[in-house]
């Protein structure tokens, strides 16, 4: 590596969208090398750019021959220099195999802003619209120099953030939720085209999605209008739903509550799957640390969570038991806590990492020493498990199949329970399963257009059986 070139190590993300041409000594540039030798970064008094330009990345090609460009370099202007001029600051300066003329790239240009990039190299400032053109122009003449080039630019994103905060969680949360529901329905998670990491002022990971329906836009079980007061008030809420189809199978995702990331205490998916007529209920929880190392440690929002599941539990179990083959589970329990790790970290459309425990086998683990830290306090971690587990391949395979969950759709169990994560302010995904009817006509044809969410982009870097009635959501 060229002296003066340690910041390629890092290689943070550095995409230009303009360039410029600087013409120097051969004398001006040994001493160019000199700061970049001591401190890998050089400066160059240079024409005063327009105030647009303060702090845009450029490609500056540099050229220390009359008539050609000898080097490539990332420069910015960020400062003005003496009276009249600007700072062009220089780092990461690669030189050429050979001189690149400037004549050649000249007649290699072509399309409506040539004559722009025609004019820029003979020195200053390359817009955006005649860049490109350059760019194009030196592949043709030099691959080996514009392969120096490109190798300056650097498109991946940055490197997400692994500090945990409530709002990023939950966002890692909901979208895992989301995935999670689509791979039990069998529709391919490369549908949801939602980044794993949030975006700035997010609220809800359908944010920047434009074909996302208010549920108000919806026709809500259309046969339960005059449902108890508790399903009314369900109703009224308002909530961002997208509906997913995959031949026979429609798939109808809710995010409730829509309240904004930041005040939402944790994300619940409950995964309604009509046709085998099951129910399952998952908490989501992290462990700690880039790999979670750290482990999760039980807290008093856990037992309150455990409150609202046993609660939740005791209801179901007043429902008659379903003897029936297809109401057959291999048990009583129908909550799963899952935990996390790499959450923050996670950059595949996939579904994260993670372990799933039935709540009742979790109370059993919580009373062991597995859980014990160092100094008597509980922490758990991947391997306080061991094999005690399911992956995330098993428990969707054995929700698709109907093997766990409740017995049965119960809606004066199941919106009771909605209330209390509602009222509770807790971020939850509703995904609703079932098979298309001809009668889902009338629902997709909806009489109001879909909201538009807005759109968020993050702030430029500096250096997710058998046929039973259908329930319309």
């Amino acid at each position: 590596m060229p002296p003066g070139n340690q910041y390629l190590d890092a290689r943070f993300r550095w995409v230009p969208q303009h360039g410029y041409i600087l013409s120097i000594t051969p004398a001006r540039m040994k001493e160019l090398h000199g700061d970049l030798d001591a401190t890998s970064e050089c400066s160059q008094a240079v024409p005063k750019l327009p105030q647009s330009m303060r702090k845009q990345w450029m490609l500056c090609f540099i050229g220390t021959k009359q008539g050609y460009l000898t080097h490539a370099a990332r420069s910015v202007t960020a400062y003005a220099a003496e009276s009249g001029k600007d700072k062009l600051e220089i780092w990461n300066v690669m030189p050429f195999k050979k001189p690149v003329k400037l004549s050649a790239i000249k007649a290699h240009l072509t399309g409506g802003q040539a004559w722009r990039a025609k004019r820029a190299l003979s020195g200053g400032h390359v817009s955006s619209g005649a860049f490109g053109l350059l760019l194009e122009a030196l592949r043709r003449v030099d691959p080996r120099a514009a392969r120096i080039a490109d190798g300056l630019v650097d498109h991946r994103p940055p490197a997400p953030d692994p500090m945990p905060t409530p709002a990023k969680m939950n966002w890692a949360f909901q979208r895992d939720a989301v995935v999670t529901s689509l791979e039990i329905a069998g529709i391919p998670k490369e549908s949801l085209r939602i980044s794993p990491q949030m975006p700035q002022d997010a609220t809800s990971i359908f944010d920047s999605d434009g074909d996302v329906t208010s549920i108000e836009d919806l026709v809500i079980l259309q046969d339960l209008d005059n449902a108890d007061k508790d399903w009314q008030f369900v109703k009224r809420q308002r909530y961002a739903a997208k509906t997913f189809h995959k031949g026979g199978t429609k798939l109808t995702i809710i995010l409730a509550n829509k309240l904004d990331l930041e005040v939402q205490l944790g994300t619940d998916l409950i995964y309604v799957n009509e046709t085998l007529k099951s129910v399952v209920f998952v908490q989501y929880k992290m462990f700690r640390g880039v790999d979670g190392e750290e482990g999760y440690r039980p807290d008093a929002q856990l037992d309150e969570e455990i409150k609202r599941m046993d609660a939740a539990a005791a209801t179901l179990n007043t429902q008659t038991l379903d003897e029936s083959c297809e109401g057959y589970r291999l048990g009583a329990d129908p909550f799963f806590l899952k935990f996390c790790s790499k959450l923050l970290t996670h950059e595949t459309v996939g579904h994260v990492p993670g372990i799933y425990v039935p709540l009742g086998y979790w109370k059993l683990l919580a009373r062991t020493p597995a859980v014990r830290g160092p100094k008597g306090g509980k922490v758990v971690r991947a391997e306080s498990f061991g094999r005690r587990h399911f992956t995330p391949t098993h428990f969707i395979d054995m929700v698709g199949r109907g093997w766990i969950g409740t017995s049965a759709l119960q809606t004066d169990v199941l919106v009771p329970y909605l209330r209390s994560a509602i009222e509770g302010k807790k971020g939850m995904v509703l995904a609703v399963q079932s098979q298309t009817d001809a009668e889902d006509t009338a629902v997709d044809d909806m009489s109001q257009p879909p909201a538009q969410g807005p759109t968020f982009i993050p702030p430029k870097p500096r250096h997710p059986g058998q046929k039973r009635r259908v329930v319309q959501l």
